[in-house]
């Protein structure tokens, strides 16, 4: 109750659309959506850019020893190329919140879909952004390399303190060193050195991700337990 009367003394969300993007802005922010893919364009608060280049939703990551067999398949399913398409997107603004429903799917060119999403994403007054993903994948396709979202972050946010498995990195299959509790680290010291190319650097059973810097700070956080990365480099 407490929480819906602070959103109610916010300033109302003021919308404006276009063919491809809609954009939102708040008291202190202003986001920008984009209906070809799905996701944002823009992520600005407090006068400063949260993201240096769109984002992404990401199947894809780098292959490693143990995918030796299967990454034939991952390439011939072309999710090294794949990208998400939302095909209709619709919204409901209220007086304390916007809630934008895209209908969706990721797909690569010469390929049929690889998988349909039902995708709804809610901004508050106070900038906060949930968003709840229904996704379906074809059973054409073979089981996917991951699943998620894919921020690309200014380089001044470079630490990190997370609340789950560390300090160690962790997986879901590979975490009995590892102890719950509250981590933190600069994104460069998570990154883990191995004798030939492995994914690396994870941390699983998170309840929340802090990612910081001298201006920009971004939390992340769960209903459900789940896995992160942060590394200097790209998949």
């Amino acid at each position: 109750e407490e929480a819906k009367t602070a959103s109610q003394s916010l300033p109302q969300l003021r919308l404006s659309e276009t063919m491809r993007q809609l954009t939102v802005e708040g008291g202190s922010f202003t986001y920008v959506y984009n209906k070809l893919y799905g996701v944002f364009d823009r992520l600005m608060a407090g006068g400063v850019e949260f993201l240096d280049q769109p984002m992404e939703l990401n199947v894809w990551r780098a292959p490693t020893d143990n995918d030796m067999y299967i990454r034939a398949e991952w390439k011939k399913a072309m999710y090294d190329r794949a990208v998400s398409r939302a095909y209709v997107t619709d919204y409901i603004l209220t007086a304390e919140y916007l809630e934008i429903h895209s209908r969706m799917a990721m797909t690569a060119v010469t390929v049929q879909r690889m998988m349909d999403m039902d995708t709804v994403w809610r901004i508050d007054n106070s900038g906060q952004i949930s968003v709840k993903m229904e996704v379906t994948r074809n059973p054409d396709f073979p089981e996917l390399p991951r699943f998620g979202l894919r921020l690309f972050l200014p380089k001044e946010m470079d630490q990190v303190t997370y609340f789950g498995l560390g300090p160690e990195e962790s997986y879901v299959d590979k975490c009995r060193a590892a102890s719950h509790g509250i981590y933190s680290s600069t994104v460069a010291a998570l990154h883990e050195d191995y004798l030939r190319p492995q994914e690396n650097g994870s941390h699983s059973d998170c309840d929340y991700v802090i990612v910081s810097g001298a201006v920009r700070t971004m939390k992340a956080y769960g209903d459900r337990p789940f896995s992160f990365n942060a590394s200097v480099y790209t998949q």
